[in-house]
């Protein structure tokens, strides 16, 4: 139906209104885009009941390029899966706007801010809601920009232009994969149509692409370009880095790509191409081995975080990185009704953690004690909230995952990760309940968000308890609502006893909760604490593994030092000839005016103007001689006499030459001025991107070829 396209149209058409709408709006800014948002909120849920009552939409909006044989037409497409995310995109995005009204006040960008976010959620809603690969690839680009203005929006920080510079080159590296893989998708089915596109994979299974001598299958490398562009979007191991910096943004900023937008868009995208991911068994075997290296190394560097929204951003690693694990072993349905879960929770979190941070300046809470009658009701609602993970990931939502292989080391590694997460999960959640509830800071302020405060953290605990068992209790629903829209594979395998599972779960679950209440009581009696092996694995996750250091010295010092001779080679041979060649034409120039100049205008009028002084000057000097006497008269043939002879002499001896001259040096200063202030910044940059850009480009002929 039209009128579901609005639901993209609305967010972006706040956007144009704040834009162009100047410094009318300025603090009014929300009720722009809040209104806007609300009711594509509104609209989503109507597609919702609409796809569960009729099917999936389809909504031929226009025709976007017409080029030979080339014809790319935009449209919406609407089915269980994108349904499912928009309420999750655009009702987060809703609270977000609404929770930046108060939160972004007096912020001199105010209308900015809301003019960006907007256009953050037209480009997420839109790249779920697209049936065209392309139109998809430009939307997750419109992202990439996005999350780089909205990260850099305090840009008068140095840490925040930074960390926007990061997430953006991380990002363009990422998806230089991804556009590859677009590329590759047209080649291989002649369309951008995904429907069409997923029609058709099955028939081309088999079909291989010479690329280094190599011989790959088409769908095999299709996949793994989507998944770099997933590593990337989604901050997977290695491309992991952006995220925690992403946290100088304001809060709603990070409630907004950690929840709603941004990193669930990976999780999407294998998810909406299931059915081609699910034909290339070495690609979904890469997929998922990077997804479970992430689980566990954000579940691991979470636990030795002390800043808040760095621990929330880990966190978040390590669940989007279950997410593709789950993808990568076929049981797309348990991703995505993990992303749902996540992103409504991780949203809360964020925002709760916001209205801390405000009442305490800072990110940090460490060194403070615990008084010990709140220390228990603390420390009761960790236990149920350690108690979540397993009650989710061990009950019915991820049967089909335990049950998605039957080779019993892939069975071994699946409970590896699933028990892992669960065990360091709830140490990290206890840590970050304590961190963020319990501490003072200060000698007067408590750390307690007005909206979750240790008061009532026990009953929201068990309210999340419930509505967990009841999500469970509907799986088998939301199961069979999401299958038409996701690749099936077909086992057979022995189903897995979910209650001896769940049971196991539940008591990891607890060992780690007990685990990290004895390491809070007595730090100094940790088991193994005082082991060397144990300082070093402690520093080494407080370092994040080095992965920072590792990219600065494999990718940016190299590029930084061919930058460097580049720019220093484009100025000695180009940039400093130039100046040159240009400089000796201007003096050339100068001295043909200056003779023109002496010879045709300025000799001619001066001597006119000194022959008709001196012929005066004779003329009084012939009168003084026939008889005038007085002094005035003769005083004044002196005087111009004397004003002829100066003008001959500067005729003679100068003329307007030396004018001429002076405006040649003149020149020359200011070409040498220009030259040592030139825009070296500019320059640079735009030398690495064309480094990169030619790098990918190459790269694209060769596997073309």
């Amino acid at each position: 139906m039209p009128l579901f396209a609005l639901i993209p149209g609305l967010p972006l058409a706040a956007f144009v209104i704040l834009a162009v709408g100047g410094r009318r709006f300025a603090d009014a800014s929300h009720r722009v885009g809040i209104p806007a948002v609300g009711l594509s909120f509104a609209l989503s849920i109507a597609a919702l009941a609409e796809v569960a009552r009729n099917g999936a939409l389809s909504i031929p909006l226009y025709r976007f390029l017409d080029v030979g044989g080339l014809v790319v037409t935009v449209g919406l497409y609407a089915d269980q899966l994108t349904v499912l995310l928009l309420p999750l995109i655009t009702g987060v995005s809703f609270v977000v706007h609404v929770y930046s009204a108060r939160y972004m006040t007096g912020d001199p960008r105010y209308r900015k801010f809301f003019a960006v976010i907007g256009l953050f959620t037209f480009a997420m809603t839109m790249l779920v809601m697209s049936d065209n690969l392309l139109v998809t690839y430009m939307c997750w680009e419109v992202m990439g920009i996005c999350s780089y203005l909205l990260i850099s929006h305090w840009a008068h920080r140095r840490e925040a232009a930074q960390a926007a510079t990061k997430a953006f080159l991380v990002n363009a590296v990422a998806d230089v994969g991804l556009g590859f893989g677009v590329v590759l998708t047209f080649a291989t089915y002649g369309t951008f149509n995904i429907q069409e596109i997923l029609a058709q994979a099955p028939a081309m299974q088999g079909q291989t692409l010479g690329a280094f001598g190599f011989e790959i299958e088409r769908n095999t490398l299709i996949a793994l370009c989507l998944l770099s562009g997933a590593i990337g979007k989604s901050a997977q191991v290695p491309m992991h880095v952006w995220l925690p910096y992403a946290m100088e943004a304001p809060t709603p900023v990070s409630a907004l790509i950690h929840a709603a937008t941004m990193v669930n868009a990976g999780p999407f995208l294998l998810a909406r191409l299931s059915p081609l991911v699910l034909l290339a068994p070495s690609a979904m075997a890469a997929i998922a081995v990077v997804g479970a290296i992430t689980a566990l190394y954000g579940a691991l560097v979470s636990l030795t975080q002390s800043d808040i929204k760095r621990l929330l951003a880990y966190s978040t690693i390590s669940q989007i990185g279950f997410m593709i694990f789950a993808c990568g072993v076929g049981a797309f349905g348990a991703a995505i009704f993990h992303l749902l879960a996540h992103g409504f929770l991780k949203a809360y979190l964020f925002l709760s953690t916001g209205e801390s941070l405000r009442a305490t300046g800072g990110h940090a809470h460490e060194g403070h004690s615990v008084p010990a009658g709140r220390a228990r009701s603390l420390a009761a609602g960790a236990l149920l909230l350690a108690c979540v993970p397993p009650l989710v990931l061990f009950s019915g939502p991820y049967e089909q995952l335990w049950n998605a292989q039957n080779a019993p080391a892939a069975q071994a590694a699946f409970w590896a990760v699933g028990l892992a997460a669960v065990f360091l999960t709830a140490v990290y959640a206890f840590r970050g309940v304590f961190a963020l509830f319990g501490e003072t800071v200060g000698k007067s302020v408590q750390a307690r968000p007005s909206l979750f405060s240790a008061a009532h953290l026990p009953v929201v605990a068990i309210c999340g308890v419930a509505v967990t068992a009841l999500l469970s209790g509907v799986w088998a629903e939301f199961s069979e609502f999401l299958r038409p829209a996701l690749g099936a594979r077909s086992v057979e395998t022995e189903a897995v006893n979910l209650t001896l599972a769940l049971s196991i779960s539940l008591v990891v679950a607890f060992l780690g909760w007990c685990f990290a209440y004895y390491c809070h009581l007595r730090p100094a009696a940790v088991p193994f604490g005082q082991r060397e092996w144990v300082k070093t694995a402690y520093v080494l996750f407080l370092n994040k593994l080095y992965f920072d250091e590792i990219h600065q010295a494999i990718a940016v010092n190299p590029t930084l030092r061919v930058s460097r001779w580049l720019l220093r080679q484009l100025d000695d041979r180009i940039i400093n000839r130039t100046v040159h060649e240009v400089g000796t034409v201007v003096r050339g120039g100068a001295r043909v005016l200056e003779g023109s100049a002496e010879s045709r205008v300025i000799d001619p009028a001066v001597t006119g103007v000194a022959s008709l002084v001196t012929g005066t000057a004779r003329w009084l000097e012939r009168l003084t001689e026939t008889g005038l006497t007085d002094r005035g008269p003769r005083a004044a043939a002196t005087l111009l006499i004397r004003i002829s002879g100066w003008l001959w002499q500067a005729v003679d001896r100068q003329g307007t030459g030396a004018t001429l001259r002076r405006a040649g040096r003149v020149e020359d200063e200011t070409g040498e001025a220009l030259q040592r202030v030139g825009p070296r910044t500019l320059r640079h940059h735009l030398v690495i991107i064309v480094c990169w850009l030619s790098l990918a480009i190459g790269l694209t002929y060769l596997l073309a070829n």
